[in-house]
């Protein structure tokens, strides 16, 4: 009888823990971006075409289903890009109740631009492999980093907006910025400066071309970041003082979980690990 109550009692604590984790996956959205006006308008091409993203990034989990946005409207193509409201999902699939509209006056790319000697260090090692179509995808992240929407102008704000979250609710925010290595004209790779401002708060993402590993400050920053009281949040990026291309490859927005949802993972984990001891 009391083995067969350890039993219970320990799947009853593995199905509370598994509740909790799948509470907190659902409070998670990934977007990225897969517009490429630039290359189609002046034939820079893409080698492969852009997709959606699919798993973690610096957060989440594998098979996390990712919003790849696409089909913007362009007031002088291939530039002054809007899009949206876009419906999103959660990383588990189901509707999120939340929507992203964007701007960006410089347009959409495809770092991939295999008739421009152009590649991500994501998506291939070499612009050899590229061209050969051999080795992709070099990392998981190769969707991901593989297109952008763009902002270069001095003195223009472009935004990312999202609206329908929890009004005043709290985040953890990952904003994705990397391009590509430009190789065409055999000059060196150099660095590519992005600036993001969130709540009042700008931060800088300095992208060292030749990177193909997530590092805070160089292709992602993280915003701890806060809804208003209507349920918006508006990601401002670009109007950098001398005009640097900012390219925002994509986001996460994970919700803070509430204290009760910490409670239960620590609650199922502790009955767990008694009930290992005592068996």
């Amino acid at each position: 009888m009391k083995g067969f109550l350890k039993i219970i009692s320990g799947a009853a604590s593995m199905a509370m823990l598994a509740f909790a984790v799948s509470t907190v996956q659902a409070q998670l959205i990934d977007v990225n971006f897969i517009d490429d006006s630039i290359n189609t308008d002046y034939g820079g091409g893409n080698s492969p075409a852009p997709a959606a993203m699919s798993g973690a990034a610096v957060v989440g989990s594998a098979g996390d289903i990712w919003n790849g946005l696409s089909g913007f409207n362009y007031s002088s193509y291939p530039t002054g890009t809007t899009g949206g409201p876009y419906n999103l999902l959660y990383a588990n699939g189901t509707t999120s109740g939340a929507t992203l509209s964007l701007t960006a006056s410089s347009g959409t790319y495809d770092a991939n631009s295999v008739n421009w000697g152009n590649y991500s260090p994501f998506s291939w090692n070499s612009l050899a492999d590229e061209q050969a179509n051999t080795g992709y995808p070099a990392t998981p992240y190769a969707n991901l980093f593989a297109s952008m929407i763009v902002s270069h102008t001095a003195g223009v704000v472009d935004t990312v907006t999202l609206s329908g979250l929890a009004p005043d609710g709290s985040y953890n925010l990952y904003v994705y910025s990397a391009g590509d290595l430009n190789l065409a004209s055999g000059a060196t790779p150099g660095q590519r400066t992005s600036t993001f401002s969130v709540n009042g708060i700008t931060q800088t993402c300095v992208w060292t071309s030749g990177v193909s590993t997530l590092v805070n400050g160089v292709d992602y920053l993280e915003f701890n970041a806060v809804a208003d009281g209507s349920g918006m949040l508006v990601i401002n990026y670009g109007n950098s003082a001398n005009g640097d291309e900012t390219d925002f490859n994509g986001l996460q927005l994970q919700s803070v979980p509430e204290p009760g949802t910490f409670a239960m993972i620590g609650a199922a984990m502790t009955f767990f690990l008694v009930g290992r001891r005592n068996r």
